[in-house]
């Protein structure tokens, strides 16, 4: 399983602004003409409830919980005015659709772990009509510190993971993931990130898009493996080249993907939209048994349901260790025979 962990502010939604705004506004009605840093980027704790101990500190204010939740409170009301006068929080295109194919995953647990507050939170993205009860959502009412927040999140969907991304926005979200060891996937124009979900896929461990410029590598990987090999020659002769794999994945008939071990390829897979099935998955036998081939199937079958959820199908040869790979992770032999070679259809509901 793949843990996917979402930031809200600048990452779901277009709000980071705003909320900066309003908040700021929310402490300066309860407390006064108190001092605040320049930007949030100056604080040590870059959450609302761990900026408002850093507040209080700064300006010598005892830290009560009756203070902390006056401003909570009147933060909640100016983003409820806001929403009304304004209208809705926008969602980043296409981010609500990528967490509804991320529900429905088989091999994805999502949560959301955010700086901001539970209540504050939850009216933006009910605002943006993101509404998923069944998605975790912790926020700092559950930790003053962003990793704490992170960690917690993780928590709340499992405990053993083959790879944990989290989608942030901000340099403190690139910053925690490198202190937890988390793949970081980056949203927004102040870290030349991801503008919208619209055709994107989630980041998998050692897992990166196919291009053109990876067929040599893709060969040789192909041209490697000791179970249903194939020469370059045999490759040729079945009308499988450089040029014609490199052809379709340009057109778009075609999708590929390339595990790696540092920069090398060691082993990849492909999948075709129009008949929903994974062509190839291949990887070099000195890398082998470190789950790079279920995680090339998993982005495979992902990226096949992306189009729509169903059925999809491969097929091997039943005397080969892959078949029972195969069956091992629920894919079901259907009986039906390949016409010009040993191998079956299998399915995966």
């Amino acid at each position: 399983m793949h843990a996917v962990i979402f930031d809200i502010d600048g990452t779901l939604l277009h709000s980071a602004e705003v909320d900066d705004a309003l908040y700021r506004q929310a402490v300066h009605a309860v407390l006064g003409d108190v001092q605040l840093r320049a930007t949030i980027n100056d604080y040590q704790y870059i959450t609302d409830t761990g900026i408002l101990r850093q507040i209080f500190e700064d300006n010598g204010i005892p830290r009560t919980q009756e203070l902390l939740d006056e401003i909570r409170s009147q933060f909640v009301e100016l983003l409820e005015k806001h929403v009304a006068a304004h209208g809705p929080f926008r969602e980043i295109p296409g981010a609500r659709n990528l967490l509804r194919t991320l529900i429905a995953s088989p091999v994805h647990s999502v949560a959301m772990a955010t700086g901001g507050w539970r209540q504050s939170a939850e009216l933006k993205l009910r605002s943006a009509g993101i509404h998923f009860p069944n998605i975790p959502l912790v926020t700092s009412n559950d930790h003053y510190e962003r990793t704490g927040i992170m960690k917690l999140a993780v928590e709340s969907i499992g405990d053993a993971f083959e790879s944990v991304s989290y989608y942030g926005d901000g340099p403190w979200d690139r910053a925690a993931c490198a202190e937890l060891g988390w793949q970081f996937v980056a949203v927004g124009t102040e870290l030349k990130g991801l503008e919208s979900y619209m055709g994107h896929t989630p980041v998998f461990r050692d897992i990166r898009a196919m291009c053109k410029d990876d067929m040599d590598a893709i060969f040789h990987v192909r041209t490697s493996v000791v179970e249903n090999h194939m020469s370059e020659e045999q490759l040729r002769k079945a009308g499988i080249t450089r040029e014609s794999v490199a052809d379709m994945l340009e057109q778009g008939e075609l999708k590929g993907w390339c595990a790696l071990a540092g920069e090398e390829v060691v082993g990849f897979s492909l999948a075709t939209a129009s008949t929903r099935e994974v062509n190839a998955l291949f990887v070099l036998p000195d890398h082998s048994s470190r789950g790079l081939g279920q995680a090339l199937l998993d982005i495979a079958v992902f990226n096949l349901r992306r189009f729509a959820p169903g059925t999809v199908r491969l097929r091997t040869d039943p005397a080969m260790p892959a078949y029972r790979f195969y069956l091992k992770r629920g894919w079901k032999d259907t009986g039906e025979a390949h016409d010009s070679s040993d191998d079956v259809f299998l399915e995966l509901e």
